[in-house]
């Protein structure tokens, strides 16, 4: 990481001052936000010009860092293959009570109550390194993601390297993705995707065709063929979606499509009842969203692949889309597999 950068961002941790740096996908400028002081923003209705990181269940109350204070820096990416995470030892002790969870999920679904949910899993771990060192490896090795490390005395440090685009918007038109199935990604061999993965796809897709066509009409909105999507040593079903530039409605779009059906489930308000019913953690600000916003411009991607950050213990949150061919054990088997990634750069 540049030295400057590095310096800067140890010195607002030492002096317990909020900020915010990130790395867009494919791009290769570092940008840094941060405070003068300790205040806690909040913005109601997205109408403000900073890096807001929204939790999963009140999206009316957003934390943000103003774009008041800014640094950027060139950041060489000095690309490292993809850490060996067989090697990460995790916590199974929840693997009865997740495997029950996705039964009653099955059940529910059977009775017609639900076509998909997203349960989650946390994985706690410790790490030897420093933050800014995991925030660099992520930054190295997930050059396709959006790559962010979020500090605030008063919120907490979250970091994370997330594939999946929220809104993405600027005066020439809007976009947004429609995002499931998981699979490890292999240079040399494509994947193969199970009916239970495509048909999750599907349903995802026509979800996030549905809420785009409570605010805009049928022929405005663009749907892509579906297509893989590489993120890290994993790989996705993706489908793109365009629709109309934002004319100061960011938060009815926001409000539309979140949670995503990749987050929460099918249909909407079905899958959120039963998550808030039955998972016995707070998601807090995994699955919610965040990235930069100004007056021109909208950057938002869906909390994935991120933890949660203290000196004495790392909160990693990973989800499995359930549907009625799910198996058990390899939807556990799946919440392990991206915990591994992630972990392993800890």
């Amino acid at each position: 990481m540049d030295a400057f950068l590095n310096l800067k961002l140890k010195q607002l941790w030492e002096e317990k001052l909020p900020f915010v740096c990130f790395r867009l996908p494919n791009q290769n400028q570092l940008t840094l936000y941060f405070q003068k002081d300790p205040q806690l923003h909040y913005t109601q209705d997205l109408k403000c010009s900073g890096f807001v990181i929204a939790p999963y269940e009140a999206i009316s109350n957003v934390p943000f860092i103003p774009d008041q204070f800014v640094e950027t820096v060139q950041f060489k990416n000095e690309f490292s293959e993809d850490l060996d995470a067989s090697e990460v030892v995790l916590d199974t002790r929840e693997k009865p009570f997740f495997k029950t969870l996705v039964k009653k999920a099955k059940d529910t679904i059977a009775a017609g109550k639900l076509t998909k949910v997203v349960l989650s899993q946390t994985q706690k771990l410790t790490s030897n390194k420093s933050i800014l060192n995991v925030f660099e490896e992520l930054l190295n090795r997930y050059p396709l993601a959006m790559v962010y490390l979020w500090h605030h005395p008063q919120v907490g440090t979250w970091f994370g390297a997330t594939p999946e685009q929220f809104i993405s918007s600027q005066k020439e038109g809007s976009q947004t993705v429609a995002l499931a199935g998981t699979q490890i990604y292999h240079q040399s061999k494509p994947p193969r995707w199970t009916k239970k993965e495509r048909e999750e796809q599907v349903l995802v897709a026509l979800q996030v065709e549905q809420d785009l066509r409570t605010l805009f009409p049928h022929d405005q909105i663009k749907k892509s063929e579906t297509s893989n999507q590489r993120a890290g040593n994993l790989v996705h079903l993706c489908t793109h979606f365009q629709f109309p530039a934002l004319n100061g409605n960011l938060f009815e779009v926001a409000q539309a499509l979140h949670p995503t059906p990749a987050v929460g489930g099918v249909p909407k308000a079905a899958a959120q009842d039963f998550i808030q019913t039955h998972e016995l953690h707070n998601r807090s600000f995994y699955t919610g969203f965040l990235g930069p916003i100004t007056s021109t411009t909208t950057q938002l991607f869906v909390n994935l692949r991120c933890g949660r950050w203290t000196p004495e213990e790392v909160t990693l949150y990973v989800g499995a889309g359930i549907t009625a061919q799910s198996d058990p054990d390899k939807e556990w088997e799946e919440t392990l597999r991206k915990a591994k990634t992630l972990a392993s750069v800890l």
